[in-house]
């Protein structure tokens, strides 16, 4: 790892590239405290993937929680009234995404 003041970073900004290049991150400091990192396309990549990774699994959880919750509150349903509630949930979901414009929905 690599540590540089602002003002170095700025003077050496090529070879800081190549040193990212070559595997290094490149700890970027100002008055002392780290505020930045440079790091290579492919780390930043990876990194991404990594957090994108992070994000499913956290609303998975969240998920499935919400589906715990949920049968326990109606334990006393029946199948047809569990199905047509799991539909309505869903087509409640689908609509809000397609509110937001994240997914295309037509109803039928």
């Amino acid at each position: 790892m690599v540590v540089v003041s602002s003002t170095q970073a700025k003077a050496q900004f090529s070879k800081l590239i190549e040193k990212t290049q070559e595997g290094d991150e490149v700890v970027i400091r100002r008055r002392g405290q780290p505020v930045a990192v440079m790091l290579s396309y492919e780390d930043y990549l990876d990194l991404q993937t990594l957090r994108e990774k992070a994000r499913r699994k956290e609303a998975l959880a969240r998920l499935r929680a919400l589906a715990r919750e949920v049968r326990a509150q109606n334990e006393g349903l029946t199948p047809e009234d569990s199905e047509a509630l799991a539909d309505a949930l869903a087509r409640e979901a689908l609509e809000g995404l397609a509110a937001k414009g994240q997914v295309r929905f037509e109803r039928s």
